[in-house]
């Protein structure tokens, strides 16, 4: 994912480590929230919830957007596997 790449070397550029895995998911999901509650202009759940559930923002691990039921629309899981101290992407799961 190109922008995750991007984001794990602007992070170590800056801080001068590694990002840790979950930083970009985490990133993500605040600025997700960020921008339901500027649509909502409130931080009050009643008044951005209703905002969230019709996102559809560009993050850095991709598109994010919400099926009716709250499910994220497109959602993926990858699977590793680890040979010689060195993970191997195996499938992507949707």
């Amino acid at each position: 994912m190109k922008g995750l790449e991007e984001f794990n070397a602007a992070y170590k550029k800056k801080f001068n480590t590694d990002v840790l895995w979950v930083a970009a998911y985490s990133y993500d999901a605040v600025f997700t929230l960020v921008e339901a509650m500027k649509k909502a202009g409130s931080t009050e759940p009643a008044r951005y919830l209703p905002e969230l559930a019709k996102t559809q923002y560009k993050g850095i691990t991709g598109f994010i957007a919400f099926e009716e039921k709250g499910d994220m629309k497109n959602a993926a899981a990858t699977l590793y596997i680890y040979k010689n101290n060195k993970r191997e992407k195996l499938t992507v799961i949707r």
